[in-house]
């Protein structure tokens, strides 16, 4: 699946976070060359794989700043599986990044083929500055159709409601040693006709940048998780 089939017909999903224009241009993925990397893991910690994803560009605009990324999905083994080129952009005080991260890349690898376009839609959501333990976050959603010709081959969907904000943590990885902002919620995913339901957890760099994310299922048990492994 090459980057232009990817890219047809995509709507940009974007987490928005009210910040200063210098807070952008300190982003640690907001630097050309910059590249973060991910390691997946099953809920026995064993390795799934690898997301990268590396900026590409960086442009300034009217009242602020634009960005081209390029995420890159590999297996256990480091085989290339998919990738994507996204955008993210910074104007007005307002961050936003494309929320393809909330899909499993995994499953639209199974769908590789140059053949085939990818038509995302979905809402936006916000992550403004300034919040304290127990405030609640506006709820969002994304939907992925992936398709052949005039035909649908399957629909992926995720909705995220309930987002609150905790207290802080540091937490250390691969990567480092972070204090982060830990969010919580509750997610609705479908893909085809297979629906979970379940929980998450994330805690985030500046409130923007991913550290860690869990996934658990309606019973409260990990279903698997991801975290920074590597900053370049």
């Amino acid at each position: 699946m090459t980057n232009s089939k990817i890219l047809v017909g995509i709507v940009l999903l974007c987490a928005t976070v009210a910040i200063s224009a210098q807070e952008c241009k300190s982003a640690v993925f907001f630097k050309e060359g910059s590249v973060l990397t991910y390691t997946q893991y099953t809920k026995k910690g064993k390795v799934r794989g690898t997301n990268s994803h590396e900026t590409l560009k960086v442009e300034n605009i009217d009242g602020g700043m634009e960005a081209e990324f390029k995420t890159v999905v590999y297996d256990k083994k480091g085989k290339e599986e998919f990738n994507a080129n996204y955008g993210a952009g910074c104007k007005n005080g307002l961050f936003t990044i494309d929320m393809m991260r909330f899909v499993d890349m995994g499953k639209l690898s199974e769908h590789n083929a140059d053949d085939v376009e990818l038509k995302v839609d979905g809402s936006v959501l916000s992550f403004p500055t300034n919040v304290s333990p127990g405030d609640m976050l506006e709820d969002g959603d994304i939907s992925i159709k992936v398709n052949k010709s005039v035909f649908t081959l399957v629909t992926m969907t995720f909705n995220v409601f309930n987002r609150k904000i905790h207290e802080k943590e540091q937490l250390t990885t691969p990567a480092g040693t972070f204090d982060c902002q830990v969010v919580t919620f509750d997610f609705e995913s479908k893909i085809g006709i297979i629906k979970i339901k379940g929980t998450g957890k994330e805690w985030y760099l500046d409130d923007r940048a991913v550290v860690r994310s869990e996934s658990y299922n309606k019973n409260g048990k990990l279903i698997d998780y991801y975290e920074l492994s590597e900053i370049r």
